[in-house]
């Protein structure tokens, strides 16, 4: 609600009524050339600090500058918003930009609440130290100043003492209480306060400007009315949000266990999933060693067999180089008598070795021996291969209904 100060003439008939001794008054600096605050915080401005974190941009987190309200209620300062699409970067929302004047108008009180309480507040005029606040100005003012600003103004101002010893909620609470609703006409020479609002024009009106506006006879009230029935609009919203609150606060706890049942479903299928696959190895390197084994066995029969044959034509071999040698030596060396006395001998033996047959050993090697152990790897891989698939998809098939299914067992070839 809106206090309005103690009345005044206005500042044209002040000043040709003002006798020529009348103080002077510096010019006021601008709002962002005041002091800025001490970077050592006590205690309370700690709590303060941490009081109004909210002020801060929800997308950087740093001090919003020229804080921006969007439609999804998030506030955001100016840098955060930069890119062309003015996309908010919480929710990747495009929404409809305002103005936060709400935060802006909250930091600039509470930049104010630091500089009265701070040990070193200056005159926003002079840089003197200051000891009045005014609530009109919103200015610091030194002893000074502040006989030049009420001679001239009168406006509501209090000593920064007892500022000082008010909590900074006390502090807010009055500052907001001091604002004032001027007229929207620009053409007034100087802000006009008003307390009647014009629903037609949706804007607040001087009586003036109320008077000579005969089209929206009817839709003039009274500001103060205006600002309760929308403050009480925005309660009633804000209950009916609260209701809608506790429905999505339900919903929001069923989709998290919905989540979390998920989630054991998933490490309960992850860890079936993995003894089922250990125990399919097993069973894959147990049947490796089982085949392996057999070759080996195999191998060691047939080798058997081979290695007898091997032998026996060694010795052949070995007979016949040797009596090729023997004959090839006793026609180079031997004597006639001993061509005569050998020759039968030799003859016997020589034809043993012509009665020797290297054609029947080639039918005693298989190398068809392996061909049922091959037999046997091909039917384990499709067992793995196909014959698993085939009963994935027809328990798919038959179990399409989001029911809970009992784990199944493998089926594996022996």
């Amino acid at each position: 609600m809106q206090q309005e100060p103690a009345a005044a003439p206005s500042s044209g008939s002040q000043e040709d009524s003002a006798p020529p001794h009348a103080p002077t008054m510096p010019p006021p600096e601008s709002a962002s050339e005041s002091r800025e605050p001490s970077p050592d915080h006590s205690p309370t401005e700690q709590a303060t600090e941490e009081e109004f974190q909210f002020l801060r941009c929800q997308g950087c987190q740093a001090e919003a500058k020229c804080p921006k309200l969007l439609l999804c209620l998030h506030t955001l300062c100016s840098g955060c918003l930069e890119a062309p699409s003015m996309q908010c970067p919480i929710c990747q929302a495009n929404a409809p930009i305002l103005d936060n004047i709400f935060f802006e108008s909250l930091q600039r009180r509470l930049s104010v609440y630091r500089q009265i309480v701070g040990t070193h507040a200056a005159c926003t005029r002079c840089k003197e130290p200051a000891e009045f606040w005014c609530f009109e100005c919103e200015q610091l003012l030194c002893a000074k100043c502040f006989e030049a600003h009420q001679w001239f103004l009168k406006h509501e101002a209090r000593p920064l003492a007892e500022l000082r010893s008010q909590s900074v909620g006390q502090f807010l609470d009055g500052t907001r209480k001091s604002n004032n609703i001027f007229c929207f006409n620009p053409n007034h020479r100087s802000p006009t306060l008003t307390s009647i609002y014009c629903r037609g024009c949706s804007k607040p009106l001087c009586c003036s400007c109320a008077l000579l506006d005969s089209g929206h006879s009817d839709l003039k009230c009274d500001i103060t009315a205006e600002i309760q029935q929308r403050q009480e609009e925005l309660d009633t919203m804000t209950q009916a949000l609260q209701e809608q609150d506790c429905a999505f606060g339900e919903a929001q706890a069923h989709l998290q266990s919905a989540a979390s049942q998920l989630g054991r479903v998933r490490t309960d299928t992850e860890e079936l999933i993995r003894a089922r696959v250990r125990q399919l190895v097993a069973h894959v390197l147990a049947q490796e060693s089982e085949l392996l084994e057999a070759v080996n066995t195999r191998y060691q029969c047939e080798y058997k067999k081979i290695a007898g044959q091997l032998g026996h034509l060694d010795a052949v071999l070995q007979r016949i180089r040797t009596g090729i040698v023997l004959v090839q030596r006793m026609k180079r060396y031997a004597s006639d008598q001993e061509v005569l006395d050998m020759h039968g001998f030799l003859q016997e033996a020589l034809g043993r070795l012509h009665q020797e047959e290297p054609q029947g050993l080639h039918a005693a090697v298989r190398t068809d021996s392996f061909d049922d152990l091959k037999e046997r790897l091909q039917d384990l891989v499709s067992c793995i291969t196909q014959g698993t698939d085939a009963v994935l998809t027809r328990r798919a098939s038959a179990e399409a209904a989001s029911t809970p299914r009992e784990p199944f067992d493998v089926d594996l070839c022996p």
